[in-house]
């Protein structure tokens, strides 16, 4: 069978299904069912359904709808297809915010983290090492909750789950076999007597390089709830340079340095380490001797939007939520032990969200830090804390689910949610931000955890695997937090190359981009490239490709003032210096302009090419990123933007430019403070020799010169040529 979503209607599944009656445990293995031939038994019917979706664009949506013919409790569900995996890569969503999300292939395996080391350190409680089977064996990939398979034309096969309510969906992609599963982790769910659930259903649709315009119709499943929408925003965050030492000082002297640099951000948030203990969340220590709603309002008189940390279904082990109410916290139904979360902080326990004292602890926490305190956003953390075990006859995807609900109601629709350490489609549209990779570090990769395969390491490298492979959810879902940049030279083991990868990557990709550094203590090149962040770039992204292994390429457009620009990015994450090979011309595509981190420091490398012909060859540096403006042709006589130097993406510090006659207006976003350097090109700006008549040009009615910059590459059999530049300063 192939991956087409058609194929599926005639599809024979072997179907394994566990369920309990009165306590008796039934299992059943390799049941044939089919549309025409439901699963029965004396106590549930499963029945496969698969329809056309009705939005009438190519999709199909597969169903297994159970009905319980007596109360049982289900165990364990899987359905197995025959399925032509051949020269496919499938794609592996981790479990949670940080399980790391990339493409694999037949020669790849998703092992577990050793027991010992799981036993040593309780890493493996931040993921599903615990209740999914990760085999680690070569060519079985497993994917939660949605996934896709991408062939070597670049077709796309999806399929996501819309009925993650009841339980967290997998996808097993057995290349060895030529078999796709689709499980239902269902354990602990309880069914009344004469209840039908969907219990599986998934959206399936296809296309040639289809990815955005599927999830878009993906997106349409999911009600939204979030405060809003497409909005990009920049801000600072104290996690990633003083972590738990943050104090009411720490806080004054980055507003002001942000104030003085006049740094444009837009929310000024507070992370963990202004509360007595995890849990007591209203009970601040000395370290903040103003409280949290004086500093709340320092931050807002500086214009920006308050943010603050929590997490709220975590109870530190001395906490006084857990001393004082441990009827508060789950319990496990066997042992009547508390639920150990993790390890963090010493260990916590996990908040019941189901006991309504525990909840109204929450509201009364909520409503004084947003109400009485006065901050405008909450960064709500280990949310999967809620949903360790499976109990109150829910699963453990159920209970995720409510507990995502929960949230959104108390945070309510005016005030913005950044959820982190979620599984994510639980949170679809329910909060405004999401992170969706790891924590990054002040270092490149943990290669000891990475050993391990710790899939939610801390480590610069493996956030941004996920930011690479989860750019595709970012204002349909929720806007992408690919986590913050590190650009100061101070406490940061990351090379400039490093920095700017990280910087750039998160930019373009992500819609939340924080920072964490004190800009009072930056040199003149770090105030260079986080001045060419502002404006914070909103790109719509066509597609991210990785065309080598941990090399990828992505085609993205900027749209300003009714002009559109067209961009390719390519990154490399290898150890390895790379070859690059430059989209092949086209109307949109005549020349390319190129950026890199030296276009951003204050003695740049002069010796690098500002312009390639399209399928040259370039090289890529060892974990280096280039940006390339696409350049049309254009009419005799008409302005075209070739190229800048203040913004990480070429052309987006812009406000607008137009030429009447021969004077050209120029004005520029005035959240770019730096020292702007454009080139124009006028007609036919491309020449063999140096020989072209350069046109008459004036701005503000002085004329300007106009200089030859030789390009790069013959790609196409092109010959030596040079741009006829209009430079601006």
């Amino acid at each position: 069978m192939s991956l087409a979503p058609a194929s599926f209607e005639n599809a024979k599944i072997q179907l394994d299904l566990t369920y309990k009656v009165d306590k008796n445990e039934y299992k059943f293995k390799n049941e044939l069912v089919h549309q025409q031939a439901p699963f029965t038994s004396d106590a549930l019917q499963v029945t496969y359904k698969v329809s056309r979706h009705t939005d009438n664009k190519g999709g199909y949506i597969i169903s297994f709808i159970v009905k319980a013919l007596k109360q049982v409790e289900l165990v364990y569900f899987n359905a197995t297809f025959l399925a032509d995996l051949q020269d496919q890569r499938m794609l592996a969503n981790g479990f949670q915010s940080w399980s790391q999300s990339k493409e694999l292939s037949r020669n790849d395996k998703i092992p577990p983290i050793p027991s010992s080391v799981a036993w040593y350190t309780q890493m493996n409680l931040q993921g599903d090492y615990d209740f999914f089977e990760h085999t680690g064996e070569k060519g079985y990939i497993h994917s939660n909750s949605y996934t896709h398979f991408r062939d070597t034309k670049n077709i796309f096969s999806f399929f996501g789950s819309v009925s993650e309510e009841h339980g967290y969906t997998y996808f097993l992609g057995n290349f060895n076999s030529n078999q796709l599963g689709i499980f239902k982790e269902v354990k602990g769910m309880r069914l009344n007597k004469d209840q039908t659930i969907d219990l599986v259903r998934v959206f399936a649709a296809q296309g040639y390089d289809a990815e955005a315009n599927i999830w878009q119709s993906y997106a349409e499943f999911f009600p939204d709830k979030r405060t809003v929408r497409d909005s990009h925003v920049s801000g600072w965050t104290s996690w990633y340079n003083y972590y738990g030492d943050v104090s009411e000082a720490i806080v004054n002297e980055n507003v002001e340095a942000l104030q003085k640099h006049a740094y444009p951000i837009d929310i000024f948030q507070i992370d963990d380490g202004f509360q007595t203990a995890i849990g007591d969340w209203l009970s601040i220590n000395d370290k903040f001797p103003s409280g949290m709603k004086a500093v709340a309002s320092k931050i807002k008189n500086a214009g920006f939007k308050a943010g603050l940390w929590l997490a709220p279904y975590a109870a530190g082990f001395t906490s006084r939520v857990a001393k004082e109410h441990p009827d508060w916290l789950i319990k496990d139904p066997q042992t009547q032990k508390l639920v150990v979360a993790g390890p963090n902080w010493g260990g916590f326990y996990a908040l019941d969200i189901y006991h309504p004292e525990a909840r109204a602890y929450l509201r009364q926490v909520f409503d004084v830090v947003l109400r009485d305190w006065g901050f405008d956003m909450l960064k709500l953390d280990f949310c999967f804390a809620a949903a360790m075990i499976p109990r109150e006859g829910k699963s453990r995807g159920q209970i995720m689910w409510e507990a995502m609900d929960l949230i959104r109601d108390l945070v309510g629709p005016d005030k913005l949610v950044l959820g982190c350490g979620v599984p994510l489609v639980s949170a679809f549209r329910k909060v405004d931000y999401c992170r969706i990779g790891s924590d990054v570090a002040p270092w490149w990769e943990d290669s000891k955890l990475k050993l391990l395969h710790v899939r939610e390491r801390v480590s610069t490298a493996n956030s941004l695997v996920s930011t690479l492979n989860r750019w595709v959810m970012s204002d349909r879902m929720f806007g992408n937090d690919p986590d913050v940049m590190i650009l100061r030279n101070q406490k940061n083991k990351l090379t400039p190359d490093e920095r700017y990868t990280l910087c750039v990557l998160n930019n373009i990709l992500g819609a939340l981009v924080f920072s964490s550094d004190n800009v009072a203590l930056y040199s003149p090149d770090e105030h260079l490239l986080y001045s060419a962040t502002f404006p914070k770039v909103v790109s719509r992204v066509r597609s991210v490709l990785e065309f080598k292994r941990d090399c990828y390429m992505i085609r993205f457009e900027v749209q300003r003032n009714n002009r559109v620009h067209q961009y390719t990015t390519y990154t490399n994450l290898t150890d390895e210096e790379q070859t690059l090979y430059l989209p092949e011309s086209s109307p949109e595509n005549n020349l390319l302009f190129a950026t890199d981190n030296d276009m951003h420091m204050t003695h740049a490398d002069l010796t690098e090419p500002l312009f390639y012909h399209p399928s040259s060859e370039a090289k890529l540096k060892v974990h280096e990123t280039k940006t390339f403006l696409h350049i049309p042709k254009v009419a005799n006589n008409e302005l075209v933007l070739l190229g800048s130097t203040s913004h990480i993406v070429p052309g987006v510090e812009l406000d607008m430019f137009e030429k009447k006659g021969d004077d050209i207006t120029i004005s520029f976003q005035k959240k770019n403070n730096r020292d702007h350097q454009v080139y124009f090109g006028v007609g036919d700006y491309l020449h063999l020799q140096c020989a072209g008549v350069p046109p008459v040009s004036k701005i503000d009615g002085k004329q300007v010169n106009h200089t030859w910059v030789p390009v790069a590459g013959c790609g196409e059999g092109r010959e030596k040529s040079h741009v006829l530049v209009l430079s601006i300063k």
